[in-house]
């Protein structure tokens, strides 16, 4: 069989801290080339590689093989087998390390061969800026290794002095202080300066960029000062593309009704709305994952009073609950550890955490008494019913958590193409 792979290749891409390709999948266009992912978790690698192939059989009309692999008819080793290896072998499962760097430039330059790298994409894991965690990690920061991640990052932009780069991370990084007791963003900023780029950063929220979802995430940019483009010009590009959002009732409305511990893998009758036939549901889509945790009867019985005060517009505090249902003494801290999602409105914040419990994301529907399934999850993400996520639900969760919400990410890389076809 004869397999056409596309060669029209116009700027090269290095994606670091991949994770399950949140950020990556806005830059899969003609435009874009992505030459290698590196990302440590290999649960998200294996993502990465299951994508690789649902794009590669698409193109090949050979999409029959990715949905017998979703229907559980053939397994993954027989998936990847209908892959040519130069597609997986760009998805390196590693850690970025002071041992590790100079072996993954090595793997790079044997990937890329003659090509060059336009652009790094990526950004850093995020706990030790986190202001939830920091309190916890602040005797840790001598020690921390997670902190000073952007020095790798500063690394690769060295050696490859790509055209621009894209670094998204939390937002308590403008005031995260390091173990000095300074503030680490502008010496984050002035490194990458340093490097001969021209540099901007602004706090995104998903939210006011069509995303279903109230995300508030610091992105840096980078343009090479040679280029003779001020780096505030993807800010401003982006900022056209802000849209309005749909509500969480519009999102879900095709999704099947189901209750705690309960698999539903089939659309309902509804006929999906307009922004989900565009980002997220295909025609053909076989529905994946939409799978609820079992919940206890007392999860059960807080859902219901939280649920509940939530469709009266009441965020309940764990304090206010009825006294039989608090397992736990401490009633001045984390009282809002249960907390439901609106109908009528956007997510909160979807983060790792949701792969440890789903106490903070339960489904608007009264009537389900649940929390959200991966599916549910990963469209509040907005990413594609066609994403699959692997190979445990406690591990699509996270990943799901950490990653760039794709509406958002499509509008990121085509603010970025902006730039460099004008010019």
């Amino acid at each position: 069989m004869t397999w056409n792979i596309k060669v029209k290749i116009i700027m090269n891409i290095l994606d670091l801290f991949s994770g399950c390709g949140g950020l990556t999948e806005g830059f899969r266009s003609d435009f874009f080339e992505i030459m290698c992912h590196i990302e440590m978790d290999e649960n998200a690698c294996n993502s990465l590689k299951t994508r690789e192939a649902y794009y590669f059989l698409n193109e090949n009309d050979q999409i029959g093989i990715y949905e017998s692999y979703l229907n559980g008819e053939i397994d993954r080793n027989e998936l990847y087998s209908y892959i040519p290896n130069a597609l997986l072998d760009k998805i390196i499962n590693s850690t970025i390390s002071y041992e590790t760097i100079n072996p993954l430039i090595d793997e790079i330059n044997k990937l890329k061969g003659n090509s060059r790298i336009d652009g790094i994409i990526g950004g850093p894991p995020c706990q030790a800026y986190s202001t939830i965690g920091r309190a916890r990690n602040e005797n840790k920061k001598e020690r921390d290794n997670r902190i000073y991640l952007y020095k790798y990052y500063s690394y690769f932009l060295e050696y490859y002095s790509p055209k621009f780069f894209i670094f998204e991370n939390v937002k308590g990084l403008l005031s995260y202080k390091d173990q000095f007791d300074e503030k680490l963003l502008p010496k984050i900023i002035e490194e990458f300066e340093s490097l001969n780029y021209d540099v901007h950063f602004k706090i995104i929220n998903s939210a006011d960029y069509g995303v279903p979802q109230k995300r508030e995430r610091l992105f840096i940019f980078g343009i090479k000062q040679d280029e003779g483009i001020n780096a505030e010009l993807f800010f401003d590009n982006l900022s056209l593309k802000r849209g309005e959002v749909i509500t969480l009732r519009e999102l879900f409305n095709d999704l099947p009704v189901l209750h705690s511990g309960e698999t539903v893998n089939e659309y309902n009758n509804s006929q999906p709305n307009d922004f989900v036939q565009r980002y997220i549901r295909n025609e053909n889509d076989i529905l994946t994952q939409n799978i609820s945790r079992i919940n206890n009867d007392r999860d059960k019985q807080i859902y219901h009073h939280v649920s509940l005060a939530k469709s009266n517009g009441i965020n309940l505090k764990y304090n206010e609950l009825p006294k039989n249902l608090k397992s736990h003494k401490n009633d001045t801290h984390f009282i809002d550890r249960f907390k439901s999602l609106d109908f009528n409105d956007v997510s909160h914040t979807l983060v790792a955490h949701i792969s440890k419990d789903g106490h903070y994301y339960i489904h608007p529907d009264i009537n389900q008494n649940r929390s959200i399934t991966v599916r549910e999850a990963a469209r509040i993400q907005t990413f594609p019913d066609n994403f699959y996520f692997e190979s445990s639900r406690t591990a699509a969760f996270r990943q799901i958590g950490n990653a760039v919400p794709v509406v958002l990410s499509k509008k990121i890389a085509s603010a970025i193409e902006e730039i460099f076809a004008a010019n």
